[in-house]
């Protein structure tokens, strides 16, 4: 059977998985240890309360059998008061749309908002989900640059990138591989060039992860001419990353479609997480260590990686990740593509990371902070660029 789809799936492989694989047969059958610095999984177990908040619900046949196809009530109406003592805005409950994660929530919107003919413009580098949802849609794909050394956002590009076709205009802050922080100056002046001709899709996710500044969201900006959706999850700083509760904040227009296509294609996200996302939302303190931790090791890695040669590791400002420049080195050492270096430090080293042609450098790898033997993993990694180790073609 032949899909309709005009698809690579090879050439559209999710990369991280590709190498996630590969250490689970190592763990698993080689029984090695590997070091994953991959999925932006957190390391750190849920708190007690959170689990017996699931145990409870599942316990309790009045919680477990609950169906409501765009979220529970009492989790809309917790993400209010959230946003609210957060980030000081009002977004009414109706507002809120809850889905298994946001995956879900990307490839709805990409389907409600284009169609083949149609462009979207998304940030280079991009996180991969973006440019998928787009390929199912059969949007054409166009991207505006974030710059890998400064870490701002390229105007000229955008205006090249942004034509009277686009539909879906994608922003992420923090973004996801770098790590960068648009400015509010940023924001605005997308609002700007935008006018209202597309929709904004706010990605974040990180949200809640910022390393040098207090914690933002763009549903702070004011008087946008724009349409801005948010999307966001509990995946990350909260930890619930397998759970996968997710969800979007749309305008008033948009809440019955969504729903509508939830209706058919997901029915229900299960109550038993939610309710366990209702309990993870009062627990703040967990944030704010997850935060400083991470903080430490984008230091950390910062300090060991910076001085050695023919690599530049990229300053992270927020979020799970940081993502290593190897391009001098790539070349010296004739590495064709980032998945060939990953493996060769896979087999070399034991350190799994993410080949950076997921997010469009194809020179790069990128690390997840979420690892208990993260600093261990950093050091193998020193150790494997200092010695200088060619690609073997293998």
């Amino acid at each position: 059977m032949v899909s309709r789809l005009n698809i690579d799936f090879t050439e559209n492989r999710f990369l991280m998985f590709v190498i996630d694989d590969i250490a689970n047969h190592m763990e698993y059958d080689e029984k090695k240890e590997v070091v994953r610095l991959t999925l932006g999984k957190s390391e750190l177990a849920l708190h007690e309360d959170i689990i017996h908040a699931m145990q409870d619900a599942l316990a309790d046949f009045s919680k477990s059998s609950l169906v409501y196809p765009a979220g529970l009530p009492a989790l809309k109406k917790e993400l209010s008061i959230y946003y609210k003592e957060q980030f000081g805005v009002e977004i009414p409950d109706k507002n809120f749309i809850i889905s298994p994660g946001t995956s879900s929530i990307f490839r709805n919107l990409f389907e409600l908002l284009s169609c083949k003919k149609d462009e979207v413009l998304l940030p280079h580098p991009y996180y991969s989900l973006y440019k998928f949802s787009a390929l199912l849609a059969g949007a054409n794909i166009r991207y505006y640059k974030i710059d890998t050394n400064s870490r701002r956002l390229d105007f000229e590009s955008f205006q090249r990138g942004f034509t009277t076709k686009t539909k879906i205009v994608v922003i992420n802050t923090p973004g996801n591989p770098l790590g960068n922080v648009l400015t509010d100056e940023e924001l605005y002046k997308i609002d700007r060039i935008v006018n209202g001709q597309a929709v904004i899709i706010n990605d974040e996710i990180y949200s809640n992860v910022y390393f040098d500044q207090k914690n933002k969201s763009v549903m702070n900006l004011k008087d946008t001419k724009s349409i801005f959706i948010t999307t966001n999850a509990f995946s990350k700083s909260f930890r619930m990353y397998s759970r996968r509760v997710g969800y979007c904040i749309v305008p008033d227009e948009m809440i019955e479609p969504l729903t509508v296509i939830q209706h058919h294609t997901l029915l229900t996200v299960d109550p038993v997480v939610q309710f366990g996302a209702i309990e993870a939302l009062h627990h703040q303190d967990e944030v704010r260590y997850l935060v400083s931790l991470y903080k430490e090791r984008r230091d950390y890695t910062m300090d060991k990686l910076s001085g050695i040669d023919l690599i530049r590791p990229i300053y992270s400002e927020g979020g799970f990740y940081i993502t290593i420049d190897c391009e001098e080195y790539m070349e010296k050492y004739n590495y064709t593509t980032s998945l060939d270096l990953a493996k060769r430090i896979l087999e070399l080293k034991l350190v799994a990371t993410v080949p950076g042609s997921d997010f469009g450098l194809p020179k790069t790898l990128r690390l997840s902070f979420s690892s208990k033997r993260y600093k261990e993993g950093v050091d193998l990694l020193a150790e494997f660029f200092r010695e200088g180790i060619a690609y073997d073609g293998e």
